[in-house]
């Protein structure tokens, strides 16, 4: 089928990058040794220009949370305790888009800042839905506690609600791709499976309905011609069964592994004990030990280092090839940052020493 889409039977991507369909050739031997071009099927609208990106002012971005925070300062709230400040957040939030494919799980994917293609041309809401970056329930706490002999004991703790990802078909990187994914005809490849969203994996799909839905995908959708071989089929060029022996139909996908996660939270919590001492009201001393992340919870997944929404078993990094404890899980696990600022990273140990004079 990639022979077929070289040689025309494709869009222009496929006989020449950046050469418009209709330019001319001049074949020598069966050689095209003229024009770089080939005339192509599908040439779009005006074959007489190549495919290009154009930013338009079409997309949509929305944030809708409910926010909720207490906060609270105590003298004496119980024997032991000088005073108590504390504080507890909540946010059960949705931020989704239109833009973005959410391919390679990075934070580009989902950042409007770095300008997100449209998963669909013709339709650019089509798979409007929550963006890599989305979180739930975001629910974190802290304060502080002044207690006899001058200590002070500090906390503060984040627990965060898994990320999600689309569900999206791999693509085989070779000519006639329209063929394979492009399941809406508008000329871009590599699509979310059909009748899901963004954000679809671990919002409404876990890995067990993963299963379901690629068992359903290569029962329905796998051997059938996408609306660019409906094209053909529809003009007599070719019958279904030229085309799904050419290889030239949507092309089945791998279900999950026994094993495969998913998303999973993110948990931290940091503790600081100082003790604070005066000399003669000149001098004031405060050393510290902080622990980050002091139960050390393993946490994985944060951007821009997340599984993959392709569907590419072979990959080892996407949400139908990584296994629990093996070496595709561990590279995604959150290693340890710059000085003690990684969130999530494992537990770290910061003495400190504070003078104010």
């Amino acid at each position: 089928m990639g022979d077929y889409a070289g040689f025309g039977l494709g869009n222009d991507l496929d006989v020449a990058t950046g050469v418009p369909c209709s330019q001319p050739r001049d074949i020598v031997g069966g050689e095209n040794v003229g024009g770089l071009g080939r005339p192509c099927a599908f040439g779009g609208t005006n074959p007489a220009q190549s495919g290009f990106f154009t930013l338009r002012p079409v997309g949509r971005s929305v944030y809708n949370a409910l926010q909720m925070k207490l906060s609270q300062n105590v003298v004496n709230p119980v024997r032991g305790v000088k005073a108590l400040n504390f504080q507890v957040s909540y946010s059960l939030s949705n931020f989704s888009n239109t833009g973005g494919i959410q391919l390679t799980g990075t934070s580009a994917d989902s950042d409007q800042d770095f300008v997100l293609q449209a998963a669909d041309n013709e339709k650019p809401g089509r798979y409007y839905g929550p963006a890599l970056l989305d979180r739930t329930h975001q629910f974190s706490f802290g304060g502080y506690a002044d207690v006899p002999g001058g200590f002070r004991l500090g906390l503060i703790a984040h627990f965060y609600s898994p990320l999600s990802s689309a569900i999206v078909a791999p693509v085989s990187g070779g000519a006639g791709e329209i063929f394979l994914s492009d399941f809406t005809g508008d000329g871009t490849t590599g699509d979310p499976l059909p009748g899901t969203h963004l954000g679809q994996f671990d919002r409404g799909t876990d890995v067990k309905g993963l299963t379901t839905l690629v068992n359903n995908y290569n029962s329905s959708v796998a051997g059938q011609a996408t609306p660019a071989g409906q094209a053909l089929v529809g003009a007599n060029l070719m019958t279904l069964s030229q085309l799904q022996a050419l290889g030239g139909v949507a092309q089945p996908i791998d279900a999950p592994p026994a094993g495969q996660v998913d998303f999973t939270w993110l948990k931290v919590v940091d503790f600081k004990l100082a003790w604070r001492h005066t000399f003669k009201e000149h001098l004031t001393i405060e050393p510290s030990v902080g622990f980050y992340n002091l139960f050390n919870f393993s946490n994985f997944n944060l951007p821009p280092n997340t599984m993959s929404g392709i569907l590419d078993s072979t990959s080892g990094s996407g949400i139908n090839s990584v296994v629990k404890h093996t070496e595709e899980y561990e590279q995604f696990r959150v290693g340890n940052g710059t000085g003690v600022y990684s969130l999530g990273a494992p537990r770290q140990i910061e003495f400190g020493m504070r003078l104010v004079f």
